[in-house]
């Protein structure tokens, strides 16, 4: 053992020490409840964005033309006739 004894803490000490961390723990619960909260309203914020962009955004074509279903390349097109020497 060493030379220092170790300290009892006393009753008193004990529910002083615990009543302490009821106080911390309450803060806790009281700063877990305002960031739940925050991430209801980002989410409901974000929800309600979502349909307004839906709203505002322009119907989409049921069908797209054939030019737009036709692949694209970047390659020149060596039979076209357009052009004549």
């Amino acid at each position: 053992m060493s030379t220092e004894e170790q300290k009892i803490p006393t009753k008193e000490e004990v529910i002083s020490f615990f009543q302490e961390q009821i106080e911390v723990k309450r803060v806790q619960l009281e700063l877990q409840e305002i960031n739940t909260a925050m991430a209801v309203g980002r989410a409901e914020e974000l929800k309600a964005l979502a349909f307004i962009a839906q709203l505002t955004s322009p119907p989409e074509l049921e069908e797209e033309s054939d030019e737009l279903k036709a692949p694209r390349s970047l390659k020149k097109n060596t039979n076209d006739n357009s052009v004549q020497a």
